[in-house]
């Protein structure tokens, strides 16, 4: 077997696992409590942003820094895996063009 049919048949195989989780009843109330794990950082740490004083001056790698330091704060008070956490990380990171859209209303 070549190396293309090899990476085919590889590709096709976790393209199907993904597929797998995403539809199985299991997979999606793990993406639903995900979700809400996120829109909860999502708010607490737009309210953090908005009382400070220079938020208006915040640059994306601040923001990244007080996102990251945020969702460890809240695994370690909700006992989130290291998947999770990670997940909800890239979710409020990816969050940033919208906070400040909003920021300049």
């Amino acid at each position: 077997m070549g190396i293309f049919k090899k990476g085919l048949l590889l590709g096709g195989l976790l393209g199907a696992g993904l597929m797998w989780l995403n539809t199985t009843k299991k997979g999606k109330e793990m993406r639903d409590e995900m979700l809400d794990h996120a829109a909860e950082v999502y708010v607490k740490l737009k309210e953090k942003i908005l009382t400070s004083e220079q938020y208006y001056k915040l640059t994306k790698n601040e923001y990244v820094k007080m996102v990251q330091e945020l969702v460890n704060k809240y695994a370690i008070d909700n006992g989130l895996a290291e998947n999770i956490k990670k997940m909800v990380e890239k979710l409020v990171v990816a969050q940033w063009s919208n906070l400040k859209g909003q920021m300049k209303k």
